[in-house]
Parts: structure tokens; C-alpha cells; sequence
């Protein structure tokens, strides 16, 4: 389960920033694709995540990148009662 409305969690090789905002679970590489920084430790803005690092911002729902170049991985992810969902293939 998630605490402080963020967690990360490891599955098949792939490190996972869970973050629930605004009542909606949201899943992301926890690599910033600028220089692989940890995105657990950025600030949720709106709908909108800020790399601690160098202020990279990406879109929760889409991991669209605002500011910088590259997008994040986004990761599909469901909550069924305790149990969070989140489908690894591409």
C-alpha cells in the first residue's frame, strides 16, 4: 500500500514511483530520463511532477515531458482493493 501517497516498488527489474494524487494512482519509471536522478524524491505540482534535480516536469496521466526533452516511462496501474496493479509490457 502506499504511504504518504508515494512509494516505490521493484517487479521484474523495472524500479516503479507509485503516487496517488487527487484520489487517482498514478505510475512511473523512477528514473528521470535526464540523468536517471530518482523521481520519489520531486514535488507534485497539480497534475504535474518536478524532478528534485534539475527541474524536469512531467504530466502525471501521460509522463508527457513540460520541461525538458524526454518523456517518462508511464506505467499502466490499477488499484483492486489492497492490491495495486501495474502492467509491465510496453
Amino acid at each position: 500500500m502506499l504511504r504518504d501517497d508515494r512509494a516505490v516498488v521493484e517487479a521484474d527489474g523495472h524500479s516503479i514511483l507509485l503516487l496517488r494524487v487527487g484520489g487517482e494512482l498514478h505510475a512511473l519509471a523512477n528514473a528521470c530520463p535526464h540523468e536517471g536522478n530518482p523521481l520519489v524524491e520531486g514535488e507534485v505540482l497539480g497534475d504535474v511532477l518536478e524532478c528534485a534535480y534539475h527541474g524536469w516536469r512531467f504530466d502525471l496521466a501521460t509522463g508527457s515531458c513540460l520541461l525538458g526533452t524526454r518523456p517518462a516511462r508511464r506505467y499502466e496501474a490499477e488499484l483492486r482493493g489492497e492490491e495495486i496493479r501495474i502492467r509491465l509490457d510496453d
